[in-house]
């Protein structure tokens, strides 16, 4: 699924099955449980359809991925979003 996130967003609502990718910011800070900060978040891979194994993938400036998991998530919250993306010419998320 494909959210556009701000900054201030709780996502904990969406851990399940699908997978979120976050469409508004090239550069999301995500902290999860209320302790774990994470730079650069695209997307969120919910491995059993739930919180206990998650994948969040992250693009460095050159487009290189890193992948980190975390285990027994049960709070995903957006703590800012920069970098606006733009697609298609005159049409952007702000």
């Amino acid at each position: 699924m494909e959210i556009k996130e701000c900054s201030g967003m709780n996502l904990t609502e969406f851990i399940g099955p699908e997978s979120i990718h976050l469409v508004a910011g090239r550069s999301n800070n995500v902290v999860v449980d209320g302790k774990v900060f994470l730079h650069n978040v695209r997307s969120i891979h919910f491995a059993n359809g739930d919180g206990y194994h998650v994948e969040f993938v992250c693009y460095d400036d050159a487009l290189n991925v890193q992948e980190l998991y975390i285990y027994n998530v049960s709070s995903i919250m957006v703590e800012s979003v920069y970098g606006e993306q733009k697609l298609f010419g005159d049409i952007h998320f702000s």
